[in-house]
């Protein structure tokens, strides 16, 4: 608790009179710009690599010097850090996906099939300690078992008599 708390507060002890402090609109403008360029509509693995270093980057240099005044300038870095972590993931389910699709309007030019069969499914990501793993789920997961049962069942019990 007290890690959390010292994360979320850290850019409101930073000194805002020093030189080289950050707030979150430039902050904010590198994420987007980083985003831009390295993960636009047309994707590679290595433009989504250099990406990723330059999220990552971006983190441990500017996010450590950005700085808030006030609860609304707190709110707005803490909501600039969690999507840049949003933009590690969809980096990171972009890799994993390696095929172009129509449905999704995802293109990567380093695999130009577009919508193959063994492609259509969903790709998942989750942090396992330090380091992202990538997975798949079939299309319609939901319906098969052994999720159906669960499914059908939690409906009934938060649906409407």
């Amino acid at each position: 608790m007290e890690t959390e708390k010292a994360r979320v507060y850290r850019p409101v002890s930073a000194d805002g009179n020093s030189a080289g402090t950050l707030g979150w609109k430039e902050l904010q403008a590198g994420a987007c710009r980083v985003m831009q360029d390295y993960c636009g509509r047309d994707k590679s693995e290595p433009v989504l690599l250099r990406g990723l270093e330059w999220l990552r980057s971006i983190e441990e240099s500017e996010a450590a010097r950005v700085r808030a005044r006030n609860p609304h300038e707190l709110w707005r870095t803490l909501e600039v850090m969690v999507r840049m972590t949003v933009g590690e993931m969809i980096i990171h389910a972009s890799l994993a996906r390696r095929a172009s699709s129509r449905d999704l309007d995802f293109s990567r030019i380093d695999y130009p099939d577009v919508d193959p069969p063994e492609w259509k499914k969903f790709v998942t990501t989750r942090l396992e300690g330090d380091q992202v793993r990538t997975g798949a789920l079939p299309v319609g997961f939901w319906l098969k078992e052994p999720f159906a049962s669960d499914y059908a069942e939690n409906y009934r019990a938060h649906s409407a008599p």
